[in-house]
């Protein structure tokens, strides 16, 4: 049998006709037919059984798909049905593995909260389509805002950019902090999914809280259980998940919250615009001729995520 769709995952707005949340074989063929999907997918049997043989062996996953057998199209298709219904939906990014959820679904947001018993004190990112958009859910510090060409410059990447959170994002989305982390992460399914739903979208990795990242969707089967849709991107790229840079426009600064695998790229961008990590030099003169990898910076002890 398949998990049936939580109640709450139909309160949040109203999705496509094809709904991905299914209860019976039956059911899934028939939609797998009306949306022109491959069942079985690509992924292997054992993805769909559940570790969590303790509580319920016979737990599997509500529904997956795989970019490679059902394309693109297919899969940004079912991924903004079941967001829209208020799922969680677990996908690739340029870094690591996912989960996403509306940002302006508070049901859907404690959902992931609950997901990866994660501390509510820890604020998820928000993820967009584009750096045109970050404006859109930004203010400016202290009247200084981040110029347009650096935000082309450092998105779409592997990048957590952490500003002002501006007045168009829901209060119930991380309350409390006046910071906001903005994501557009380099990967063709989620800027499509971003662009699909014009609506922000909620991100943090796809592990329990405090465990390591996921490069494939086996690294986080312990979730599988409770998530609404897994889209397979394959096994990603080793490394670790994305920079976090807090920017100070106002000081021309910037301050490293976490490492990450693009840190010396990023500060080197970043110099090229007149940004100065805090409390440290910037880097050595003749940087606006070096390319990103010839630039090397203090590096900060890296926070956990």
């Amino acid at each position: 049998p398949f998990l049936e769709a939580p109640a709450s995952a139909r309160t949040c707005g109203s999705g496509s006709a094809g709904n991905v949340h299914i209860s019976t074989r039956r059911n899934q063929h028939r939609v797998a037919k009306e949306k022109n999907m491959r069942i079985p997918l690509s992924v292997p049997t054992n993805l769909f059984r559940s570790r969590r043989a303790s509580t319920n062996s016979r737990k599997i996953l509500s529904a997956a798909m795989s970019l490679a057998n059902n394309g693109l199209a297919a899969c940004v298709d079912a991924a903004a049905d079941a967001l829209l219904r208020g799922g969680i939906v677990a996908l690739p990014t340029d870094t690591v593995y996912g989960l996403a959820c509306l940002a302006d679904c508070p049901v859907a947001v404690g959902r992931v909260y609950a997901v990866k018993g994660r501390s509510s004190g820890k604020p998820l990112a928000v993820c967009l389509d584009s750096a045109a958009r970050v404006p859109d859910y930004t203010i400016p510090q202290d009247g200084c805002s981040v110029n347009a060409a650096l935000l082309k410059d450092l998105l779409p990447g592997p990048v957590t950019l952490v500003l002002p959170r501006g007045p168009r994002l829901s209060d119930r989305l991380n309350p409390g902090v006046s910071a906001v982390g903005i994501r557009v992460p380099d990967h063709p399914f989620i800027l499509a999914l971003c662009r699909r739903i014009r609506r922000p979208v909620a991100l943090t990795s796809a592990n329990a809280s405090g465990a390591s990242d996921s490069l494939r969707p086996d690294d986080f089967s312990s979730l599988w259980p409770d998530i609404d849709l897994l889209i397979d991107g394959g096994c990603l790229k080793p490394g670790p998940a994305s920079t976090v840079v807090e920017l100070m426009p106002a000081a021309r600064l910037y301050r490293v919250l976490r490492t990450g695998r693009a840190l010396e790229s990023t500060a080197c961008r970043l110099a090229r615009h007149g940004y100065r990590l805090e409390g440290a030099e910037a880097c050595s003169s003749g940087v606006a001729a070096a390319g990103p990898d010839d630039c090397r910076l203090p590096v900060p002890l890296q926070v956990a995520s």
